[in-house]
């Protein structure tokens, strides 16, 4: 996959690749990645939720190198996680960018609009 050329300045050599929210697959600076690090290091392992979910999330990642031409290799399991069938769209998403199949995006991106009004009615800090 090429990354755009206005998200490579702000990536640096190298992005952490691992599993995404609603079936994308996230995109992480290396910098910000080490901070989410020391976030999961401080939840509690008594909770069995909080241990699936960092096993899980930290199982799936991998450091990839972005190339001379800015492209970058996801690992055939992220692939199948975000069911990525051909088209990708690239989402950025304040810390991170989240690669979704294009079709998927899609039908996600019309249900949230479909319901655009309630979500914002939820959002108090808005």
């Amino acid at each position: 996959m090429v990354l755009p050329a206005k998200f490579r300045g702000e990536l640096g050599a190298s992005v952490v690749a691992t599993i995404g929210i609603d079936r994308c697959i996230t995109l992480y600076p290396v910098s910000r990645w080490e901070e989410l690090l020391v976030k999961l290091k401080d939840l509690s392992s008594f909770k069995k939720k909080t241990r699936d979910f960092r096993r899980v999330l930290l199982s799936m990642a991998s450091e990839l190198e972005i190339d001379g031409a800015g492209r970058i290799l996801i690992p055939q399991i992220l692939r199948e996680y975000g069911e990525i069938v051909s088209d990708v769209t690239l989402i950025g998403s304040e810390d991170h960018l989240e690669v979704w199949d294009s079709d998927k995006w899609n039908e996600h991106r019309t249900e949230v609009l479909d319901d655009f009004s309630s979500i914002a009615e939820e959002l108090d800090e808005i």
